[in-house]
Parts: structure tokens; sequence; C-alpha cells
């Protein structure tokens, strides 16, 4: 089967891994939804960091620990401040909103982390990417609809998680170019895992063996998720894969549908069409202007550069810090 699989064209083998990406995703919040019905979304997040580590540990200390020196403690923090932060908000919007309207607002992740890039890094942001955040908030108001009798609070979990996941690329951005993955991602396990253990204890209760199998077996799946993007994202251009991404929301309102009976509200249509629009004209466009960047700095002789393989994950996030439009 591997032979086989690795015979394929390399746009086929990373269309396999995104989907399969785009559906562990989608099954991840429905283990979230369905454990949340019996403890506290604050509860589950500090869960899900807890297996989380149990997971990535042994991985790490094969590694060795001489990988796990750095100088940046203090960005790694500030990182696992806001991964709990994306994490609370994410979880609680889970567990009290309809699947498919949460699963479509934290697509504004891409939206906020270019605000973000132009407010902190500087980074210019022209008139098309202008454009395109501007329809992307559109859609954002779209399904929310402020001022609405149908308006909830709740509506504000999804984008305030999404603020929070941008905020924490940002930071990853910055420690990627010192700090290898497996460094990143145990710190942030280290971290986070007491971090979220104090706002757990404020609403404790003690987790039935169902419970607790239900995050092990997300902490798995969110494994499963990631590895199968960084193989999607190695093996072919990141414009075409992050398309895949979007492929979650078709999943989840599909499963909501079968298993919580959720309908989707017919505003969620144009607001998704306008925020996924919006996000992935943003993707191609740093994907266009990273190509770009590769081109120049390999000077000349870089004549085939579009015949060599995608750069790894952590070099492309060096990468699309460089020159915008």
């Amino acid at each position: 089967m591997r032979k086989w699989f690795n015979s394929l064209p390399p746009y086929l083998q990373a269309s396999v891994f995104a989907v399969i990406a785009s559906l562990m995703a989608a099954l991840f919040s429905v283990i979230v939804r369905i454990a949340t019905r019996e403890i506290d979304p604050l509860q589950a997040v500090f869960f899900r960091n807890l297996f989380g580590l149990l997971f990535i540990a042994p991985i790490a200390l094969r590694s060795g620990f001489a990988q796990m020196k750095t100088q940046r403690m203090p960005l790694f923090l500030l990182r696992a401040l806001l991964s709990m932060g994306a994490m609370s908000f994410w979880f609680s919007a889970i567990a009290y909103m309809p699947l498919a309207e949460a699963t479509t607002l934290n697509f504004t992740v891409p939206l906020f982390g270019t605000v973000l890039a132009a407010i902190f890094l500087g980074e210019a942001v022209r008139k098309y990417r202008v454009a395109a955040l501007l329809a992307g908030f559109i859609g954002v108001v779209i399904i929310i609809r402020p001022g609405s009798e149908t308006m909830q609070l709740a509506s504000l979990l999804p984008i305030a998680a999404a603020l929070c996941m941008a905020s924490a690329g940002l930071t990853i951005k910055s420690l990627s170019r010192t700090e290898n993955s497996t460094t990143i991602v145990l710190y942030m396990m280290l971290l986070t895992t007491p971090l979220t253990f104090i706002p757990a204890l404020l609403v404790w209760q003690t987790p039935s063996l169902q419970a607790l199998g239900l995050m092990a077996l997300g902490a798995f799946i969110a494994n499963i998720t990631q590895i199968c993007n960084t193989n999607a994202f190695r093996i072919y251009d990141y414009s075409f894969v992050v398309g895949f991404n979007y492929l979650r929301l078709p999943f989840v309102v599909a499963i909501a549908l079968v298993m919580f009976g959720e309908v989707p509200e017919i505003w969620l249509l144009p607001g998704a069409g306008l925020i996924i629009g919006s996000a992935l004209f943003i993707a191609r466009r740093e994907a266009k202007l990273a190509k770009e960047a590769r081109r120049i700095n390999r000077g000349p002789s870089a004549a085939a550069i579009d015949l060599d393989p995608p750069p790894s994950r952590d070099n492309r996030q060096n990468i699309n810090g460089s020159e915008r439009r």
C-alpha cells in the first residue's frame, strides 16, 4: 500500500493528507462537544493539554535534552498564554454554539493574522488584501447579525479564539527562526498544562472514564491532524493545500446534522463564502509573494525554482515574513 501511495503524483498525495486532516479536525470538534456535556470547557482544555503532553514527551525525549535549550523563554510563555486563550474560547464556542457557525467564524484566523502582522510587524497591506479583509469581516457581520434578535454573545467566542490563534501564529513565526518544531510544541504543552490547570480547578468536577477517554482520543486525533497537515505542506505547494482546510466546514455540517440535529441557518452560506473566499485569496497572495522571495534569494541561477520541492513548514513560516503586498 505504501509503495502504491508513493507512486501517486505529489498533488494527489498532498490532497489525501489534507482531506484526512480536515476530517480529523471536524471529528475533534465533535469529540469536544460530547465531552463538554459532562465537563466544563475549561476542564476539557486542561485534559487536552495533559494528554497532548503525554503523547509528545516520548518523541521529544528521544531527540535529547540538548534541543530543549532556549534563550527565548519569555516568548514561549507568551505563546502558551495565547494558546491557552485560544483553546479556552474555542472549546467554549464548541460547547455553546452550533458547530457549523463556530467553525465558520473561526476561519477568520488568517484575516486577523494579516491585521496583526500589519500592526506589530509593520508589513504592508495593499489594496487587494484590504478588499479581501473587508469582504471577510462583512461575512462575519452577516453570520452574527449584530442587533438582530438571533445574535448571541456566544458568537464572539470563536472570533476571540481566532484572534488568539492569529496572535499565537506571530509568536510561532518568530520562534521558528531559532527553535525546531519539536521544541516549540513541547514547550507549549509543558507550559499550557499547568497554566490551564488553574482555571480548570475553579470549575472542577470529577470526570468519568468516558470523558477522560474522549479527551485522550481528542488529543490523539489532534496529533494526527498536525502530522497530516505537515506532510501535505511538505509534499506540495502551500497555496494548493491550504484550500483543503475549509473542507472542515462541510464535514462539520454533515456530522452535526446526523449526531446533534443541527441545521445551519441560511445566513451561514453567504457569510461562509465571503470569509473562506477572502482567506483563500490572502493565502494564495502570500504563497505567490513567498515564491517571488525565494526566486530573488536564489538569484539568477534559480531558473528551475518552480520545479523544486516546496520548503518545509518551518522554513515557509520564515519566508512568509518577507515582503508582502
